[in-house]
């Protein structure tokens, strides 16, 4: 983000603590319950909004050079992030085209990913390498390549495809209503800390809303996070896509100061929600993606969690 926009955001954060009050919606919304037990819903969410949507699924920083690869499980289908021998970033099901078996799992550096179940080796531009006993097979090697899926990598982070119905043009535009305040914040030089995953035994939603509102602060983090943040926020929408910043409770002495005095980061934290379901929390030492998909059903949901330092943060792993 640049200064404009910081300033702006640090001015409307510190009228809302001085108000004490928050962006809010119009009016008040009810949401039918159905929405979060409803089997037909939960089928037509995968399709439509993962399934043939583009999804945000990983930092440039987890992929940092050419033999890099990162398997991912997005539903119930097997993706590989790979950068190929000129870095290029390439997307792949991860399925050996012989067997289906799956030829990378986790993450690392490879020359070459190899099937598990017979041997046959990939390069990291997808291409077959090499197969045991070539001869006893007639379709040519140039036909036996790994699926390539839409990716796009923009402003540090990663877009991919899950299926090849999805268009390079759809993967390659996700983020473009967001990407001026995401360019800002310089993720492609973020270092990759760690990714975790959990199954939780919630709707994908209402891990998702959590992070769109401060209502909750005083009750549930009254030890924690509310000691530090003040639930007064201010709210933008960029088409499908958002951002949130909640306040330090510090920023009260900005009042003191005048504005070309401002510090150059919002005194607070920000939260970018990316359509469909990843949320990223950004603070002065790096940065968090919180990616939530739907489980098997309605009650059960994969959220993903991945930590990323800044330039010059010294955070260990």
């Amino acid at each position: 983000m640049n200064r404009a926009t910081i300033n702006s955001i640090n001015r409307r954060l510190l009228e809302n603590l001085r108000n004490n009050t928050t962006d809010m919606a119009a009016s008040e919304t009810r949401i039918a319950a159905s929405e979060f037990y409803c089997p037909d819903i939960l089928a037509a969410e995968r399709q439509h909004l993962f399934i043939n949507t583009p999804q945000p699924v990983a930092f440039s920083g987890e992929l940092p050079g050419p033999g890099s690869y990162l398997a991912l499980q997005m539903l119930d289908i097997p993706v590989l992030l790979t950068r190929d021998e000129r870095g290029q970033l390439r997307a792949f099901i991860n399925a050996c085209s012989h067997r289906g078996a799956r030829v990378a799992s986790g993450s690392g550096q490879a020359r070459s990913l190899v099937c598990p179940f017979h041997g046959w080796a990939y390069a990291l531009d997808g291409a077959l390498r090499g197969r045991p006993e070539d001869g006893c097979f007639s379709t040519p090697v140039d036909d036996c390549a790994l699926t390539p899926l839409a990716v796009s990598e923009k402003y540090g982070v990663v877009v991919v495809a899950l299926t090849v119905d999805v268009t390079q043009h759809a993967v390659d535009s996700a983020l473009d209503e967001i990407g001026e305040h995401l360019e800002g914040l310089g993720f492609q030089h973020y270092r990759a800390l760690e990714r975790r995953h959990f199954d939780v035994a919630a709707n994908w939603k209402l891990v998702s809303d959590l992070s769109l509102e401060s209502y909750h602060f005083k009750t549930l983090h009254r030890d924690s996070v509310a000691r530090i943040l003040a639930a007064n926020a201010v709210v933008d929408t960029f088409g499908r896509h958002s951002l949130w910043a909640f306040p330090f409770k510090s920023i009260a002495q900005l009042g003191e100061r005048d504005e070309d005095s401002w510090p150059d980061t919002v005194q607070g934290s920000c939260t970018f929600t990316l359509y469909p379901g990843v949320m990223f929390v950004v603070n002065s030492l790096g940065a968090q993606m919180i990616r939530a998909e739907p489980g098997a059903g309605p009650g059960e949901s994969r959220v993903t969690f991945v930590g990323v330092s800044g330039p010059g943060c010294d955070v260990e792993q």
